[in-house]
């Protein structure tokens, strides 16, 4: 019977705050892929359809043009499983979905990864319906749903998909290897030194100027389309670069490069969501980097304690944690740091900070819109960081549309909106 899979989000985005202001958890990214994507590695022939927070529907509809968003389009006898956006490994769930008789709540260590709709509870849910008309049948005495335990895991927090970087760049590898297609295109300048060929795929138009080296020996190197990587570039795998990227001289190791973005100096184990601008040297390591970042020459974070003990992150006022004695930062969009910028170990930083004065930044945890350093912090007025952003965008012919300045400015008002989040963690 066919099936249709609906990633949803639950009020567990918080988690991943700063980098979910602006986008659901489903569209974060440990591998080459986004999150949601990882389906198609464990379901075959399934459609998909994408439900998020209201107010970012229209944002999330001008980045994905050819799947829906909060509308599920169900077609005659198709059943359809919600799952989680933060599905970590599959495990069994997908045998037990397609085993499943009946409609199903599928839990791991307590949470919901999924709930299985099969035709008996779908009778009082329209054909073209939203994630509301969904929880109203899920909520309905009439309908059961036993629960049923799997060995799929979720994600738990940001530093979570940076510790997942090398093995899912290497399983995104593997499951898009059969289907790469023959590059066009491609410059290789005389000098460049490649290690493990068969691990490395270049997209068409891709440029390595000479005097660079890519090493796949360590996992899989895949370069986008329309990259250009200069000389003194040493790329080391499991590594991403999104197409439209330009590498400068400098060491980029297991991390993931989101398109269109500029990098240079170290970039150790990160996750850069798309155009970041790190052009100039300095090191940044173990962090998660949110979209439209400028990071000014030499600003360096630290991710690791001389002392060697694991690592605190204060989320949202509380002090988490993270098991790790490796963690940088956590960025979000439209933030810029200005020369010789230094960032303690696990600081996480909101959207749309203006961080200047060269010196160390101390604080924890730094709120969105704020200008300045550790010494002062004051408000970053919405109509100047709103001209800053879009003057950004304009340099890579980008517009700054209506959907991302009113999920900006309910930020700068502090306010909380949550319209459109699922929860299925208890039947009424």
């Amino acid at each position: 019977m066919p099936l249709r899979i609906c990633f949803y989000e639950d009020e567990s985005f918080r988690r991943f705050l700063p980098l979910t202001h602006l986008r659901p958890v489903f569209l974060l990214r440990s591998g080459i892929l986004p999150l949601y994507r990882r389906a198609e590695r464990y379901f075959s022939k399934v459609e998909f359809s994408l439900t998020s927070r209201h107010h970012l529907a229209g944002l999330i509809s001008e980045q994905i043009r050819d799947l829906p968003v909060n509308i599920i389009k169900r077609g005659e006898d198709t059943n359809l499983l919600f799952l989680s956006a933060r599905v970590r490994n599959y495990g069994d769930l997908p045998k037990l979905v397609k085993e499943s008789r009946l409609s199903t709540i599928f839990k791991s260590e307590g949470e919901t990864v999924g709930v299985l709709f099969k035709q008996e509870a779908l009778d009082s849910v329209p054909k073209l319906a939203t994630q509301d008309e969904y929880q109203a049948a899920f909520h309905d005495p009439s309908n059961a749903f036993p629960e049923c335990k799997t060995s799929a895991t979720l994600y738990g927090y940001t530093w979570d998909l940076v510790a997942d970087i090398d093995s899912e760049i290497a399983a995104d590898f593997a499951y898009l290897k059969p289907n790469f297609p023959v590059p066009t295109g491609v410059k290789i300048h005389p000098g460049v030194y490649m290690l493990n060929e068969e691990e490395i795929f270049l997209g068409a138009g891709v440029e390595i100027r000479p005097g660079t080296i890519i090493d796949a020996s360590g996992g899989p190197v895949y370069i986008g389309d329309n990259t250009r990587v200069e000389s003194q570039a040493a790329i080391y795998g499991p590594c991403y670069i999104g197409p439209n990227s330009v590498v400068v001289a400098g060491k980029i190791a297991g991390s993931s490069i989101g398109h269109t973005s500029r990098v240079g100096g170290e970039v150790e184990e990160c996750i850069f969501q798309a155009y970041v601008n790190k052009y100039h040297a300095g090191f940044i390591g173990h962090s998660y980097t949110g979209a439209w970042v400028n990071f000014g020459a030499m600003t360096t974070n630290s991710d690791l304690k001389n002392n060697y003990s694991n690592i605190r992150v204060s989320l949202n006022g509380e002090s988490i944690d993270t098991g790790s004695i490796k963690v940088g930062s956590f960025i979000g969009d439209h933030t810029k740091f200005g020369i010789g910028t230094l960032l303690n170990t696990g600081i996480s930083i909101g959207v749309c900070c203006n961080i200047f004065g060269g010196g160390l930044v101390t604080d924890k945890e730094v709120t969105s819109f704020s200008w300045g350093n550790s010494s002062a912090y004051v408000p970053y007025r919405f109509d100047k960081a709103v001209d800053t952003a879009r003057r950004t965008m304009d340099r890579r012919d980008v517009a700054l549309s209506d959907a991302e300045e009113q999920a900006l400015k309910a930020i700068s008002e502090g306010s909380d909106p949550t319209a459109g989040l699922v929860s299925f963690e208890e039947r009424g």
